[in-house]
């Protein structure tokens, strides 16, 4: 599919969302039904006509071409060899860490100590792995979908587990851009479930607000790392003190 098709398609489903349809559009444009059915159709659209539609749909063009864009096919996952790859290359992984973060060539150049060739050649690796998409002029297109997740014990989860982990908790999460929450309870299985929903909104909310501010400048924002987790377990000096079936019968 060409980027026009594309973009055609695009503005048929904000149409579609808005609830305008065509004959609303023809009398906004000025235009009769069956004109706007065939400019579509044939996909025959000048700029002036486009930046009139974007003005119905209070859009501007730049916001357009960014939904087009988002509506393409993403990654999910990447695979073992590709996982592999990033934890074996830091600068690599780092690359990847700030273009998912929406950051651009000219940033990660100025804010690390990578060169301009060093990280074209990064990203053209990122590119072939799909993660992202190197367009003209070393633009950068993330290609991680919203539900991207790192293979399950795989070998960004296991970086994790044995280089940042212990680094991220030994913190003493004092401050107000910071927290620490420990709960302890007993809770049935019904219980833990409710609460590993809550933390999922707590997950989205947090990609939101990625999403939202991926035009700021990194000047303005700092790396930030959010762990959830809740698991049923009992500190091992409390276990050992536990009573065996045997011992239980007996009290």
């Amino acid at each position: 599919m060409t980027s026009s098709t594309q973009l055609i398609a695009a503005i048929k489903r904000q149409l579609r969302s808005r609830g305008i349809p065509y004959r609303q559009l023809a009398r906004e444009l000025g235009l009769s039904e069956s004109a706007v059915k065939q400019m579509f159709s044939g996909g025959n659209m000048s700029l002036k006509r486009l930046d009139a539609i974007c003005e119905v749909l209070k859009l501007d063009l730049s916001d357009l071409v960014e939904i087009m864009r988002d509506s393409q096919p993403k990654m999910d996952q990447l695979s073992h060899q590709h996982e592999r790859e990033l934890v074996g290359d830091t600068r690599l992984l780092l690359v990847a860490y700030c273009v998912v973060n929406y950051w651009t060539l000219e940033e990660i150049v100025q804010h690390y100590r990578i060169n301009h060739h060093e990280c074209i050649r990064y990203l053209a690796r990122l590119d072939r792995m799909k993660l992202i998409e190197l367009l003209p002029g070393n633009r950068i297109r993330p290609l991680m979908s919203k539900n991207f997740q790192w293979i399950e014990n795989g070998p960004i989860e296991g970086f994790f587990r044995s280089q940042v982990q212990g680094e991220f908790l030994a913190d003493r999460f004092s401050g107000e851009d910071r927290a620490r929450i420990v709960s302890n309870a007993s809770l049935s299985l019904r219980a833990r479930q409710q609460v590993i929903e809550r933390m999922r909104r707590v997950e989205q909310l947090f990609e939101e607000l990625s999403l939202s501010e991926k035009k700021l400048n990194p000047s303005e924002k700092q790396g930030t790392t959010m762990v959830l987790a809740i698991r049923p377990w009992l500190f091992t000096a409390f276990a050992a003190l536990e009573r065996d079936s045997a011992e239980s019968g007996q009290t």
